[in-house]
C-alpha cells in the first residue's frame, strides 16, 4: 500500500485551495498550503505533486512554476497547473513555464483525480529508479575503491617478483647471456636466475609456474628459496648436481602439501666454462635448444616429471660445447610462437632461430622474441634465456 503522498497546494488563499483538497479525498495524502503570490514555498523537492490553482491568477501560478523548477533543477517533482484561461496561448504559456500538465476549468473531480494518480505513479517510478542508480553508484564506488586496493597491491607483487629476479647478467670472457622476461600481467609464473657458484661454474635456471598472475607469482617464491646449489663442510664445499637440485626441490613442493596440487616445470643447468660443459635436468619444461655453430638445431629431448606432482628421479644429461655455440631457454609461452608458414610453437621456435642463428645471443633472443609473436597474440608468460659460448 502507498503511504501517504505529500503535496504541496499553491493557491491565492487556503478557501482557494479547498476543492482541491476536497477533490483529492481519496488519496492518501499530506497536504500542504502555500499562498500563491506570497514568494516560494520551502523545500519543494521534499514533495511528491506541486498543484497550482492558478484560476483567476494565471500569471501568478506561472511566474511561480517556472520559480519552482529553478528550485527543482536537480529533482524530479511533477507540476500540475490549474487554470480557467482556455485561450491557446495561454495554454502553451502553462506548459512553456514548466507545468508537466494543465487542467482547464470546468473539469470532473475524477478527472484532477486521474491526473493526480498519474503523477504519483511517475514520481514513484522515478524515485525508485533514482534509489536504484543511487545504489549503483554505490557500489562502483566500493568497486572502485576495491579495484585501486588491487592495483596497489598488484604493483607491490610486481616490484617484489622484480627484485628476485637479476639485476644484473654475469659478465664473463668465456661465455655471454641473454634474457627476454615479459609476463602476460602484470606479474607472472615465469622465474629465471643466473648465479655464479665459483670461479669455474655458473648455476641457471629457467621456470614455469602453472598458469600466471598474482597464484602463479607466488609459487616463484617456492623457486627461489627451494633451489640449493651449494653444499658448504667447514671450507669445503660441493657444487650440487641439476638432478639433486630438481630432486630436493620437487621434496620440498610435495612437503608442502599446498591443496591446489601447484606444479612447476623448470630446467636447471651447471655451467662449467672452463670446460664448456652443459649439464642439465629438466622437469616437464620445454626442451631445451641447442644452435651449433655448424650443423642444424636441436631438441635435447630428456625425461623429467612436473615438480610438485609426486616422488621421481630427474635424469641429467651433459654435452660438450664449442666456441660459436648457443643454446636457448624458453617457457611454455612459446607454443603460441609462428614464423612464416611453420606450425606454432617448437617448428617456429626452430626455424626462426635456424633463420637468425648468425646473430649475436643479445641480438637474436630479441630477435626471436619479436619474430614470433609479431601476428601472434601472447596469452601466457614468455622468458627467452640464451647462452653463446664466446
Amino acid at each position: 500500500m502507498r503511504s501517504a503522498a505529500r503535496i504541496l497546494v499553491c493557491a491565492t488563499t487556503l478557501e482557494a485551495a479547498a476543492p482541491v483538497r476536497r477533490a483529492l479525498e481519496a488519496v492518501p495524502r499530506h497536504f500542504e498550503f502555500h499562498p500563491l503570490n506570497d514568494g516560494q514555498p520551502d523545500n519543494p523537492d521534499t514533495h511528491h505533486l506541486i498543484v497550482l490553482e492558478g484560476s483567476g491568477q494565471a500569471e501568478d501560478a506561472r511566474r511561480m512554476c517556472m520559480q519552482l523548477r529553478g528550485q527543482l533543477a536537480q529533482t524530479f517533482v511533477p507540476i500540475l497547473l490549474i487554470s480557467d484561461d482556455v485561450s491557446p496561448r495561454a495554454r502553451l504559456a502553462n506548459l512553456e513555464a514548466g507545468a508537466d500538465c494543465y487542467l482547464l476549468r470546468p473539469f470532473e473531480e475524477a478527472e484532477l483525480l486521474g491526473q493526480v494518480e498519474a503523477f504519483l505513479r511517475l514520481k514513484e517510478r522515478h524515485d525508485h529508479f533514482a534509489e536504484k542508480a543511487a545504489e549503483i553508484n554505490r557500489i562502483n564506488k566500493r568497486l572502485k575503491s576495491a579495484y585501486q586496493q588491487i592495483d596497489q597491491e598488484l604493483d607491490l607483487a610486481r616490484r617484489i617478483q622484480q627484485s628476485f629476479l637479476p639485476q644484473s647478467l654475469p659478465q664473463l670472457t668465456q661465455v655471454r647471456f641473454a634474457v627476454h622476461y615479459q609476463p602476460c600481467g602484470r606479474v607472472g609464473g615465469d622465474f629465471y636466475d643466473i648465479f655464479r657458484l665459483d670461479e669455474k661454474h655458473l648455476g641457471f635456471y629457467v621456470a614455469d609456474a602453472m598458469g600466471h598472475g598474482v597464484p602463479a607469482s607466488l609459487l616463484t617464491i617456492v623457486v627461489k628459496k627451494g633451489v640449493k646449489t651449494k653444499e658448504i663442510f667447514g671450507n669445503q664445499y660441493r657444487l650440487v648436481q641439476p638432478d639433486e637440485v630438481m630432486e630436493k626441490l620437487n621434496r620440498d613442493m610435495i612437503d608442502q602439501k599446498l591443496s591446489e596440487n601447484p606444479f612447476i616445470t623448470m630446467v636447471y643447468v651447471l655451467f662449467d666454462h672452463d670446460k664448456r660443459e652443459f649439464r642439465f635436468s629438466r622437469s616437464g619444461h620445454p626442451y631445451p635448444l641447442y644452435l651449433p655453430r655448424e650443423g642444424p638445431p636441436q631438441l635435447w629431448q630428456i625425461e623429467g616429471s612436473l615438480l610438485g606432482v609426486f616422488e621421481t628421479k630427474y635424469p641429467m644429461r651433459t654435452h660438450a660445447l664449442n666456441p660459436g655455440d648457443k643454446v636457448i631457454l624458453y617457457t611454455d609461452g612459446m607454443d603460441a610462437a609462428g614464423f612464416e608458414t611453420y606450425p606454432v610453437g617448437s617448428a617456429s621456435l626452430v626455424a626462426a632461430a635456424e633463420r637468425y642463428r648468425h646473430l649475436p645471443i643479445d641480438a637474436l633472443v630479441e630477435r626471436l622474441a619479436h619474430e614470433l609473436f609479431s601476428q601472434t597474440k601472447k596469452s601466457d608468460d614468455l622468458t627467452v634465456l640464451g647462452v653463446e659460448v664466446l
